[in-house]
């Protein structure tokens, strides 16, 4: 298999702030603009909360929350074509401040995700340093959903698995992704 090298499709950013309320909106969508201090806390208090199953809670959340994103966006433009979503969920991953992802391998299957930067690792690197665990719940969320709309699923259609993680000392991170069959 090779990577496939995309012409980027153009992103349409409508970002507002209302004064009043202080509240950002970015196509249509109240967002939190990227703090990589408050999502290492968010996931430090994930992880801490096991007994809730905590860091599930954080991909599932991003992962239905990006779910219904992406899907306006989508139907919005008119983004029918597979090459198309995946240009706009990766410059998506950008514009929230998330970091850098590049799709490899797409499917229906499966695919693997190469994570170039990641906000919340190299914001945790510079809290706590390097650890032997990887952090990035949220990315394995934004990727399931996308994977989802990719392949017209519904949420929870596809598990992640961070195989390489920048806090962990890799170059660049990896999340692998695949069907659920269950």
């Amino acid at each position: 298999m090779e990577t496939m090298q995309l012409e980027k499709k153009d992103f349409y950013f409508d970002h507002k702030f209302d004064k009043e309320s202080c509240r950002h909106t970015l196509n249509d969508f109240q967002t939190v603009l990227h703090c990589h201090h408050y999502m290492t806390l968010t996931t430090q208090m994930a992880e801490d909360a096991e007994f809730l199953n905590g860091t599930e809670v954080l991909t599932t959340t991003m992962e239905d929350t990006i779910y219904k994103v992406l899907n306006h966006y989508y139907t919005k433009h008119n983004i029918t074509d597979l090459w198309e979503k995946i240009s706009i969920a990766e410059q998506y991953y950008s514009v929230c401040g998330l970091g850098q992802i590049k799709f490899n391998h797409v499917g229906e299957y499966s695919a693997s995700v190469d994570v170039l930067h990641s906000h919340i690792d190299e914001g945790w690197i510079k809290k706590w340093s390097k650890r032997n665990k990887p952090v990035n719940y949220i990315g394995r969320g934004f990727v399931q959903a996308a994977m989802c709309l990719f392949n017209d699923k519904p949420p929870r259609s596809y598990q992640t698995e961070e195989t390489k993680s920048i806090v962990k000392g890799d170059p660049k991170g990896e999340i692998r992704v695949w069907l659920d069959w269950e």
